[in-house]
C-alpha cells in the first residue's frame, strides 16, 4: 500500500512552470518578412503548411471558408490570419526561438488542431508541434548511425496499485550481448508534459545514438517515467496530481525494481542516475536528497538547485554522489529563483567550491523550452557514469604531494574561432597480433604536411570508456590547438588507440598475464603488444613522423595511466618520454631492486628518459597508486615529476596535466 507523505509541492511552482515549448516574443511592429518559407520538418507527410523562414518566423494556412475570425496561437501569442476571396486564411508570426514550439489554430473562438502539422503531447493536451531549424541541430538529427531502441512498456505498479506507462531507451548494442549489463538514468518530463516528451520532443534517443556514435558517452539505460500520479492517488492532493512525496514512492518501490527486474541493469547506486526538466527537475532534486544511496548523478534542467545547505542536511550526500549538473537557459537567468533554493549558478559554483563535482551550463539563446533542455542533455550525458572513483574523497597528503607547476589559464581548452584547427580521423588497421581489424583516431595537427616530420604522442583512455575519451571529453585537440597557436609547442600528432583488446591469452606466461593486478582483462599484454607490434608500426607506415625514441611519448589518465607506466618504463628504447595521469592500480608491482617489475631496467630509466611524468588530484580517490609510484621512483633514484594540484578524477584533472605535459616533451 501507499504510504501516506506530506505533500512539497510549492505554490510557487505554477510561475515557475512556465507555457513549455518557446519564448513568449512581443509581437514586433510590422517588418519586412524574409520570403525564403519551406515546410517544416514536422508536417503531416505531403503538407505545404506550415512553413518556417530562415528568421524563425512560422507561417500558417487553412481553408475554412465559412470562418468569421481565424487565427494562430503559438506559445499562447495569438496571431490573427487574413483571409482570400475563396476562404483560405493564412497569416504569419514574430520570429521564435530556435527548436521545439507547440501551437494551434483558433476558428471563431475554437481551439483546433492544423490538419498539415503533427501531433503531439505538451502543455497538457495533444496539440500541434512545429520545429524552427537550429543552428546546432546536427547533435539531435536523424543520422546513419547505430539506434537505440525506445520501448514502450505498460506494467503494474504495486506500491500506486494501478496501470503505469514508461518509455524505456536502450542503446544500440543492447541486443547483441546478453551478458552484458548497463547504469541507468531516470529522466523525468515537466509539469503537463508527459513520460512521450524526452523520446519525441526530446529527441533524447537520438542524442544518445549520435553521442554513441561519436565516442563520447557510454552507452546506459534511460527511463522516462509519468511524473504523474494515476487514479485515486492524486486525490491526496499537489499540482493537478503531481504529489513529490507519492512520486517519490512510485520511483523507489515501483519503477526502479520493475526496471531493474526486466533489463539488464547494474542495480547499485553508482550505476543509477536521476535528472529531469522543470518539474521534472524538482523531482529530482527532492529525491535524490532524500536517497542518495540510490542515486550518484544528478541533472536539473530549469529546475532549481542544490545548494550547501541542502548538502548539510543531508549528511553522507558529499561522499556518495559524483556530480551535480545544473542547466537554465540563457533568458531564464534573469528571473527570481529565491522560491526556488536561490541564484542556481552560485549554488553549483558553491558545490565546488565546497568539493563536489557540480557543473552548470546556460543554453545560448533560449528559456524554458525544448532546445534548452535537448542542449542541456547533450551536455549531461557525456558525464554520466565514466568515473571510477568517487569525488571528494580526502587523500592523505605528504609533504611532496603538491603542484609541480601552476594551474594552466583560463580557456585553454576552449574552441577557438581565431586558431588553425587540426583533424581528427577514424583509422582502420589490421592487427595481426590480435587476428582482427581494429580502429582509432588520429589527430594531426594544422597544415599537416607529408613534406614535414612530426613527433608523436600515444594517449591512452581509462577503464570502460574508448579512444573517444581524451578528444572528446578532455579536449586534447583543442588543448594542442591553442598551445600550437601560442607557439608554446612543436606540432605534433596524437594516436588515441582502442586500449581494450579484448582477447584472452592462452596459457600465459607469468609475466604476460591478461589481468596484471586482477580484473583488467584485455588491459594487459594483448594490448601491448597490439600496441607495439601493429599500432607504432601502422602509424610510422601511413603518417609523417619520425621513427625514434626521442619523438614517441607514451602516456594516459586512469587505467591507461597504469597501461603507460607498465609499458612505457618496460620498452624505454621505444619511449623517452612517459606519462601516467590519475593512475589507476594496474600498475605493475614493484619491489627492491632484484625483483622490479615496474623498472626492469633501473640504469637505463635513469639514463634514458628524457621526461618520466606522475601527475594526480588530491581529491582523487586513486591518489594512493600514484602515491606508492612516486615514492618508489624517489628510493630508486628515478629522475620523474610529481604534480599533484586540486582536482578529482576528473577530466579537468586530465586537461591540466596534458597542457603541462605536452610543454615538457619533444625539447
Amino acid at each position: 500500500m501507499m504510504k501516506k507523505v506530506n505533500n512539497v509541492v510549492q505554490i510557487g511552482m505554477l510561475c515557475f512552470s512556465l507555457l513549455i515549448g518557446g519564448t513568449l516574443w512581443a509581437q514586433e511592429k510590422p517588418s519586412a518578412i524574409v520570403e525564403d518559407f519551406k515546410p517544416t520538418s514536422t508536417n503531416q507527410m505531403g503538407s505545404e503548411y506550415p512553413q518556417v523562414n530562415s528568421e524563425g518566423r512560422v507561417r500558417v494556412r487553412i481553408k475554412a471558408p465559412e470562418a468569421k475570425n481565424v487565427q494562430l496561437n503559438i506559445n499562447g501569442v495569438k496571431y490573427t490570419l487574413k483571409n482570400d476571396v475563396q476562404g483560405v486564411w493564412m497569416g504569419t508570426s514574430d520570429p521564435l526561438d530556435e527548436g521545439n514550439h507547440y501551437y494551434g489554430l483558433v476558428i471563431d473562438g475554437a481551439e483546433v488542431s492544423d490538419p498539415g502539422s503533427t501531433f503531439i503531447f505538451g502543455s497538457g493536451a495533444w496539440c500541434n508541434d512545429i520545429e524552427i531549424p537550429a543552428k546546432d541541430q546536427e547533435f539531435y538529427a536523424m543520422k546513419n548511425v547505430p539506434h537505440g531502441q525506445l520501448r514502450e512498456i505498460y506494467y503494474y505498479g504495486k506500491s500506486s496499485q494501478a496501470i503505469r506507462h514508461c518509455f524505456v531507451y536502450t542503446p544500440p548494442e543492447y541486443d547483441q550481448d546478453v551478458t552484458k549489463r548497463y547504469p541507468v538514468l531516470y529522466l523525468q518530463h515537466g509539469y503537463r508534459e508527459g513520460e512521450s516528451g524526452w523520446g519525441a520532443q526530446g529527441h533524447a534517443g537520438l542524442i544518445m545514438d549520435n553521442l554513441l556514435a561519436e565516442g563520447k558517452a557510454k552507452p546506459f539505460i534511460i527511463v522516462m517515467e509519468n511524473g504523474g500520479i494515476s487514479g485515486d492517488l492524486s486525490k491526496s492532493g499537489g499540482l493537478g496530481g503531481y504529489d513529490f512525496g507519492v512520486f517519490e514512492h512510485i520511483v523507489l518501490e515501483d519503477v526502479i525494481p520493475y526496471v531493474d527486474a526486466n533489463f539488464r541493469t547494474m542495480a547499485d547506486q553508482p550505476h543509477r542516475a536521476m535528472a529531469g526538466l522543470s518539474m521534472g527537475g524538482m523531482q529530482t532534486k527532492h529525491i535524490t536528497l532524500k536517497n542518495f544511496n540510490t542515486f550518484s548523478y544528478i541533472g536539473l534542467f530549469s529546475g532549481g538547485s542544490i545548494s550547501t545547505n541542502d548538502v548539510e542536511k543531508a549528511p553522507g550526500f558529499k561522499d556518495k554522489v559524483k556530480l551535480v549538473f545544473v542547466s537554465y537557459g540563457s533568458r531564464e537567468l534573469g528571473k527570481d529563483h529565491s522560491a526556488f533554493g536561490g541564484d542556481p549558478k552560485a549554488n553549483t559554483e558553491a558545490l565546488r567550491q565546497a568539493g563536489l563535482n557540480s557543473v552548470f551550463y546556460v543554453s545560448p539563446n533560449t528559456a524554458h523550452e525544448w532546445q534548452s533542455w535537448r542542449r542541456s542533455f547533450h551536455e549531461f550525458a557525456p558525464l554520466l557514469f565514466r568515473h571510477e572513483v568517487r569525488f571528494g574523497e580526502t587523500a592523505k597528503l605528504g609533504s611532496d604531494d603538491k603542484p609541480a607547476f601552476i594551474d594552466p589559464p583560463a580557456g585553454f581548452r576552449d574552441k577557438r574561432e581565431n586558431v588553425a584547427h587540426g583533424t581528427i580521423t577514424a583509422v582502420q588497421y589490421d592487427s595481426k597480433t590480435l587476428s582482427t581489424r581494429r580502429e582509432m583516431l588520429v589527430y594531426t595537427p594544422p597544415g599537416y604536411s607529408a613534406d614535414k616530420k612530426y613527433p608523436v604522442i600515444y594517449l591512452l583512455h581509462g577503464l570502460n570508456s574508448g579512444a573517444g575519451q581524451w578528444p572528446y571529453w578532455v579536449h586534447a585537440d583543442n588543448v594542442i590547438d591553442n598551445l600550437i597557436a601560442e607557439g608554446k609547442i612543436k606540432p605534433m600528432i596524437m594516436v588515441f588507440p582502442n586500449c581494450n583488446s579484448n582477447v584472452t591469452v592462452t596459457n600465459p606466461k607469468p609475466d604476460e598475464q591478461e589481468e596484471r593486478k586482477g580484473g583488467y582483462k584485455g588491459y594487459g599484454i594483448s594490448f601491448e603488444n597490439d600496441l607495439l607490434k601493429d599500432i607504432i608500426p601502422y602509424v610510422e607506415s601511413h603518417y609523417s613522423v619520425y621513427t625514434d625514441r626521442k619523438h614517441r611519448t607514451l602516456a594516459g589518465l586512469s587505467m591507461g595511466g597504469g597501461q603507460s607506466l607498465n609499458i612505457g618504463l618496460s620498452h624505454i628504447d621505444t619511449f623517452a618520454y612517459v606519462g601516467g595521469m590519475s593512475s589507476a592500480p594496474n600498475t605493475n608491482e614493484f619491489g627492491g631492486l632484484s625483483d622490479s617489475r615496474l623498472l626492469p631496467d633501473l640504469e637505463a630509466a635513469k639514463k634514458k628518459l628524457k621526461l618520466l611524468w606522475l601527475g594526480c588530484g588530491n581529491k582523487d580517490g586513486l591518489i594512493s597508486v600514484s602515491q606508492r609510484v612516486h615514492q618508489h621512483l624517489k628510493k630508486q633514484g628515478v629522475p620523474h615529476i610529481w604534480h599533484v594540484d586540486a582536482n578529482a578524477h576528473d577530466d579537468t584533472e586530465w586537461a591540466n596535466n596534458l597542457y603541462l605535459f605536452v610543454r615538457n616533451i619533444f625539447k
